[in-house]
C-alpha cells in the first residue's frame, strides 16, 4: 500500500483520489507502450487501494447500523479480493491486506441474519471475450483465460441476447446483494455486539460457534407462541418449553488486545 488508509477519515483524503488517477494513466500508458508488467502491477495497485477503501466503508456503515449497505460493499470486497488473489502472487494479496480483508469478510458475512436470496434465471445467446471480442464457443475458444488480467485489464465474458426467464428464492446465492429480507424484522444484536468492540476495520477478531445451556428460568421472557431458542423452527411451547435447560446457539468471540471487564462480561440474548 503506498497509503495509509485505516478509518473512514482516510477513505475521503483527495490523495486516494489522485493516487488512482495516477495510477489509471501510468497503466495506460504501459499498455500503449507494450509494458505489460506494468501496466498489469498498476491494475493490482489500484484494485488494491479500491478493496480497501470499500473493506473501511463496509466496517462504517456496520458501525453506523447500515446493514444492507454493509452487506453489499461486503459482496464487492469479497469480488475485489478473489480477482487480486487470482492476479498476485502471495506477497502482494498479504501486504495489501487483501488476504486480510477477504478473510475478515467470510467471518462479516457469517454473522448477517440473511439467509433468503432472489436469484434470477436467465439464457444467453453469448458471450464475447472483454479483451479480444471474440465470440466464446465452446470449441471456440480464444487465448485468454477469464478472470486474468492482460495488459491491465480483467479478462470478461460479456453476454448478449439475454432472455430473463424466471426468478427463485435460493438459500446460497451468486449475487448475495439479492436480500429478499426486510431488515426491520431481522435480528442484528450479534454484529452490533461485535462492532461495539472494534475501532476499526483491520482489529483482528475469531468468532467460535458452539451451543451453550441455560436454565429455563432464564427464558421467562419468551412467549410460549415465539421460535424456540434453541432454534429447532419449532415454536417454544411445541419444544424446550418443559425443559430444565434450553441449550441455544452460542459464539465465543476473541480479541486480540486488552478489553476492559464492562466490556468482556458475556451478554445472554433473552
Amino acid at each position: 500500500m503506498m497509503i495509509e488508509l485505516t478509518n473512514i477519515e482516510d477513505t475521503r483524503k483527495p490523495v486516494i483520489g489522485q493516487i488512482l488517477e495516477e495510477l489509471e494513466r501510468k497503466k495506460k500508458e504501459a499498455a500503449s507502450s507494450g509494458n505489460e508488467k506494468l501496466a498489469n502491477d498498476c491494475w493490482r495497485e489500484s484494485e488494491a487501494i479500491k478493496a480497501n477503501v470499500l473493506f473501511i466503508k463496509a466496517f462504517d456503515k456496520i458501525k453506523s447500523k447500515k446493514y444492507r449497505g454493509a452487506w453489499n460493499d461486503l459482496e464487492r470486497c469479497e469480488a475485489y479480493a478473489a480477482s487480486i488473489e487470482r492476479n498476485s502472487d502471495s506477497d502482494f494479496y498479504t501486504k495489501s491486506r487483501c488476504h486480510f480483508i477477504a478473510k475478515q469478510t467470510a467471518k462479516w458475512q457469517a454473522l448477517f441474519p440473511y439467509c433468503l436470496f432472489a436469484s434470477p434465471g436467465f439464457t444467453v445467446g453469448h458471450y464475447t471475450c472483454s479483451i479480444c471480442d471474440h465470440k466464446v464457443r465452446p470449441r471456440s475458444r480464444c487465448s485468454h483465460i477469464k478472470g486474468k488480467i492482460y495488459n491491465g485489464e480483467l479478462c470478461l465474458h460479456v453476454a448478449h441476447d439475454i432472455e430473463f426467464l424466471e426468478i427463485s428464492i435460493v438459500t446460497k446465492p451468486v449475487q448475495k446483494y439479492s436480500v429478499v429480507h426486510n431488515d426491520e424484522t431481522l435480528d442484528f444484536s450479534l454484529i452490533n455486539y461485535l462492532s461495539d468492540f472494534l475501532d476499526n476495520a483491520f482489529e483482528n477478531w475469531e468468532a467460535h460457534w458452539t451451543r451453550k445451556s441455560f436454565p429455563i428460568k432464564r427464558f421467562s421472557k419468551v412467549a410460549r407462541n415465539s421460535g424456540c431458542p434453541c432454534k429447532s423452527g419449532r415454536k417454544f411451547k411445541e419444544c424446550c418449553f418443559n425443559e430444565k435447560e434450553i441449550s441455544i446457539p452460542h459464539v465465543d468471540f476473541q480479541f486480540f488486545k486488552e478489553l476492559s471487564d464492562v466490556k468482556a462480561k458475556a451478554r445472554f440474548p433473552y
